[in-house]
């Protein structure tokens, strides 16, 4: 009696759960296939950054960054950065790769310094060429560059040399004050600049008076390549215009 089932209508409903029930766990189990995606990895995507990390999760290890950015006449030779890892204050490895600016964010929210003030101001001059092009490309070269030249103008950076110093080999039209795209152009880049005083200051440990100077150097580091200061200066010119 235990195989037949003389209640069809209860027959047909306990075969009904059944199915469900079937079909209710090969969801879940299609479901939990996804879960991966869901949680957080304990790994980076970047396999530079999972091989950098092992390192500096050993007692003892201390690390720094190096940039070498060479110049070759009129032209640059590609970015490297060198990973250097020390203990008892001997390398124990060193690690290269082509310049990236979401590894060198890493660094520097893992607090991992340049090798010296120099550097890390040739580092930030080009983690502010990576910034400024979200202003570049939403405002374009014309107004991107009359507006970066006038805010640092109006800037305390001007009293720097290594920013003033390069500002005088670049000649300026007057930007038009009175326009919305200057205003907001000016906005953004005065935000980025904000951002990275503060990354030396809070993620990198230096006191104020060392981040205005590195921060004034990578200004002038960039103003350089952008307006091809030196460049032109090579080539006997005065001068160039680049504010549109």
């Amino acid at each position: 009696m235990s195989g037949n089932c003389f209640l069809p209508g209860r027959c047909s409903y306990l075969k009904f759960l059944k199915i469900n029930s079937v079909a209710n766990l090969s969801e879940e189990q299609t479901m939990s296939d996804f879960d991966k995606y869901f949680t957080k990895s304990e790994r980076y995507y970047h396999p530079k950054l999972n091989l950098w990390k092992s390192y500096l999760d050993q007692d003892g290890v201390s690390s720094e960054i190096e940039i070498y950015h060479e110049r070759d006449g009129m032209i640059f030779k590609p970015t490297i950065m060198f990973m250097h890892f020390y203990e008892d204050a001997k390398e124990i490895y060193c690690d290269k790769e082509p310049w990236d600016s979401d590894l060198n964010h890493w660094c520097v929210e893992e607090g991992i310094r340049a090798k010296d003030q120099d550097n890390e101001a040739l580092r930030f001059s080009l983690a502010l060429r990576a910034a400024f092009k979200k202003p570049g490309i939403r405002f374009g070269d014309g107004i991107f560059n009359g507006v970066i030249l006038r805010t640092i103008a109006d800037s305390p950076f001007m009293r720097h040399e290594s920013v003033s110093g390069v500002m005088k080999g670049i000649h300026r039209d007057r930007a038009n004050l009175s326009s919305q795209a200057f205003v907001d152009c000016s906005e953004m880049i005065e935000i980025l600049i904000r951002d990275r005083a503060l990354e030396l200051l809070e993620k990198l440990r230096y006191d104020k008076e060392q981040a205005i100077d590195i921060l004034a150097g990578a200004l002038g580091e960039y103003l350089d390549q952008r307006f091809s200061v030196t460049n032109r200066r090579l080539l006997g010119f005065p001068g160039t215009n680049r504010s549109g």
